[in-house]
């Protein structure tokens, strides 16, 4: 969202099987902030500039490893390519990878089944007008 307006969307079945739903919020973290860094040079040419970027994740322990440069034996089954989110999120303070809660989270009404008075709330967050 850009002024509190949605400017893009995006939902799709992951291509890989993930051995956790941590690696899988992880890997979804990463694709998420791939399309946020193509949005932020779309935007920045139209001279708005942004220090860094928020990208919403609802798994706080995705968050975690990304913030975390260590090794973890767990994490050896990750392909490296992922691990891009760590310089992104810790080195260069691009992406601001922060925790969403669940009644906040308007993606949940295109990835699950949730109640009438949750679906309404999500279309206020994205500020779709309702009759």
């Amino acid at each position: 969202m850009v002024a509190e307006c949605v400017i893009s969307w995006k939902a799709e079945l992951q291509d890989i099987v993930a051995l956790s739903m941590t690696k899988a919020e992880y890997m979804v973290a990463v694709e998420a902030s791939k399309e946020t860094l193509w949005l932020r040079g779309l935007v920045e040419s139209f001279g708005i500039i942004y220090d860094s970027v928020q990208v919403h994740c609802d798994s706080q322990s995705a968050i975690h490893l990304a913030k975390d440069h260590g090794y973890h034996e767990w994490t050896k089954h990750i392909n490296v390519r992922y691990h891009k989110i760590r310089q992104w999120v810790i080195d260069g303070k691009v992406i601001d990878l922060v925790k969403i809660s669940t009644k906040e989270n308007p993606v949940d009404m295109i990835k699950k089944t949730i109640p009438m008075e949750e679906f309404k709330a999500s279309l206020n967050f994205i500020k779709v007008p309702q009759r």
